[in-house]
């Protein structure tokens, strides 16, 4: 389903539209089928029962599909949240680690360093908020890398610190990757046809209720669509990590910018 436009807006207006387009097909088609289901029903409540049976079994398997998938995303939003965590922090060791180094080698390296950290906040991270994989931050890893490449360490104590520093570069073009794998991220159309169908069938089950106030039925109706709206809401919110207001924001990166400047 493309419908990426949904993050462009602001979130309260997000959920707006999800939760009142749920609560206006329960009520509309409630009332376009009140009496269709009144005449079939001879208007006696004693099928009741029966749409009772019906509403818990369904919303039941309905209500264990939709958690599972709400657990499932959130907990993609947080690995990619502590993915990105372990990329800035593997960065900020990164730095230390050059800051270690005889005073050219450590001078250029770190500038590399640095000169990277920028380019992800301010450009990476813009085109990750619309959906595009960044694909020219390579040149500035290559720098990185042949700052490493073209260093030769002497002593015992620099080689170990290099050992390490290797490491630690490695570590962060994993996260890396893992950062970028994850800009595209989502749950695949087949899932939401399941929920949005789903929630259709759930909204559509209480119109087959009779009651002798329109205003109880109005209320259950509207009650039952708001809540499946709230939480088609927090999936598609959560659904796309880097997009929208609810998403994993650059501060980490900013936080370890931060410190190099210090």
């Amino acid at each position: 389903m493309d419908l990426y436009w949904v993050y462009d807006i602001p979130g309260w207006l997000f959920a707006t539209l999800v939760i009142s387009t749920c609560v206006s097909i329960g009520l509309v088609g409630h009332r376009l089928t009140e009496r269709w289901v009144k005449r079939i029903t001879g208007n006696s409540d004693k099928y009741n029962d029966l749409v009772y049976t019906a509403l818990a079994t369904v919303g039941v398997f309905f209500g264990i599909t939709l958690g599972l998938i709400s657990v499932g995303t959130w907990q993609n939003f947080t690995d990619v949240n502590t993915n990105v965590n372990q990329e800035s922090s593997s960065l900020g060791v990164l730095y230390r680690s050059a800051m270690m180094y005889p005073e050219g080698a450590s001078y250029s390296l770190k500038f590399a360093i640095e000169d990277y950290t920028q380019f992800v906040i301010d450009e990476e991270w813009p085109m990750q908020r619309q959906g595009i994989v960044p694909e020219r931050g390579g040149y500035k890893i290559n720098a990185i890398q042949s700052n490493l490449a073209n260093f030769e360490p002497v002593t015992e104590s620099m080689k170990a610190i290099y050992a390490q520093t290797l490491s630690q570069f490695d570590q962060m073009i994993l996260y890396r990757r893992n950062r970028l794998a994850s800009v595209t991220s989502g749950l695949p159309d087949t899932l939401w046809w399941v929920v949005v169908v789903g929630a259709l069938i759930n909204i559509v089950i209480p119109w087959l209720l009779v009651y002798d106030r329109k205003l109880i039925q109005y209320l259950t109706i509207a009650l039952m669509a708001s809540t499946i709206g709230i939480l088609i809401f927090l999936m598609g919110a959560m659904d796309n990590p880097f997009r929208g207001e609810f998403s994993v924001t650059s501060e980490a990166f900013e936080l370890v910018h931060k410190m190099m400047k210090s």
